[in-house]
């Protein structure tokens, strides 16, 4: 600010005229006062050099989903993604554009979301970037869970590149309304959303298995807990032990009843991946594993509590959403271990059904353990 207060005052503030016939006249002085006053109400714009243009987002609702139209103009977005889009001719250039695509939806889905007041985020993705003369213009679909809850859009495009940006909403299909959002009211509720049992159903069921495909400490934890395993059916109660015992400590944590600090949670879910895998080196019985699998699970229950609520819970609906969650986990669960004995069995000495070859299990585990130490110390340092 003071930089540009220097570039717009001039120099000769509270000096003489020295060197000029006017100098030291009430004429000369009513000048320099006057141009004072005018640098002094342009200091303001030349803190915010670049003015934004009026932002459009044209939204089609349709139940869960909805399809906006992002009109922008290419010289804000240049700005703001700091990377050349306008070609000499003062159009969007396509090439330029195409190179910068991937910054341009990076940037785009971190400053518009829709979202449930229930805490579900909906999932955006970037469908389209094209160029229509001076503007950019982005199709956006999102898919959102199925909670209860009020529907909200929220934008803020461009407020980082100048505070008085404005964006004009227009939203049809399930409900018809215009708002016009800014930095003060960045956010416009859009439509009362219910859940439907069906849907909760098979929504939390693929959440709970997705969970399993795509959790890395779960996956570690499985694999250390089974490691020894020669038949499909233990072993499949063993993490039926783990999924009954999670379901108990995962409802009591979404329903308050019992709350740890994330942070601790974290941790002990770490420590129990480093545990199971050192475990390995002296103890084989799979039979010790069933209240092992239980006693951890209980632990691990608020952590996919502490999951749960970054997807939202529909209240009319708690119990279907919670018992669907778990039924996707236990699903997901049996499928790594129906994956995981096929990839035994080529690691076996003698072939299937006989002891596995222990220097290569010994191996996994040492990794896993070293994995979970890594994780742990992640935790207690509050970096994950």
């Amino acid at each position: 600010m003071l930089g540009s207060m220097r570039r717009v005052v001039p120099a000769y503030i509270g000096l003489p005229g020295r060197g000029s016939r006017l100098g030291g006249s009430r004429l000369a002085q009513a000048v320099r006062t006057g141009h004072v006053l005018v640098c002094l109400l342009l200091a303001p714009l030349a803190a915010w050099p670049h003015a934004t243009q009026l932002s459009s987002s044209r939204m089609e609702l349709a139940g869960n989903r909805a399809e906006v139209v992002l009109e922008l103009n290419g010289r804000d977005l240049e700005v703001a993604v700091h990377m050349p889009l306008i070609a000499p001719d003062g159009v969007v250039a396509p090439e330029r554009l195409d190179a910068a695509a991937s910054a341009i939806a990076g940037y785009l889905l971190q400053h518009t979301r829709l979202a449930n007041s229930a805490g579900g985020a909906c999932r955006g993705e970037v469908a389209s970037v094209q160029a229509r003369r001076e503007h950019v213009v982005a199709q956006v679909r999102w898919q959102c869970p199925p909670l209860t809850g009020t529907l909200a859009y929220r934008v803020t495009l461009f407020h980082e590149v100048d505070p008085a940006a404005r964006h004009m909403l227009t939203v049809s299909g399930d409900v018809r309304r215009m708002a016009l959002l800014s930095n003060s009211a960045p956010e416009a509720e859009l439509v009362q959303t219910r859940a439907q049992v069906l849907e909760v159903l098979w929504h939390y069921f693929v959440s709970g298995v997705q969970h399993i495909a795509t959790g890395a400490e779960h996956i570690a934890f499985i694999v250390a807990l089974i490691l020894w395993g020669r038949r499909v059916w233990p072993l499949v109660g063993v993490v039926t032990a783990f999924t009954i015992a999670h379901s108990v400590t995962l409802t009591l944590a979404v329903f308050e009843v019992v709350t740890l600090p994330a942070r601790l949670v974290e941790t002990f879910v770490a420590l129990s991946i480093v545990y199971v895998a050192a475990e390995n080196f002296w103890v084989r019985d799979l039979r010790r594993r069933w209240w092992l699998a239980a006693l951890f699970g209980l632990v691990h229950g608020f952590g996919f509590a502490s999951l749960l609520r970054d997807y939202g819970l529909p209240r009319d609906a708690l119990l279907p959403a919670l018992a669907a969650f778990n039924a996707g986990v236990e699903a997901g669960q049996i499928a790594v271990v129906l994956a995981l004995m096929s990839v035994f069995a080529a690691l076996r000495v003698g072939g299937p059904g006989r002891e596995p070859n222990p220097r290569v299990m010994l191996g996994i585990s040492g990794a896993i353990a070293v994995l979970g130490i890594y994780w742990s110390v992640q935790a207690l340092l509050g970096v994950r």
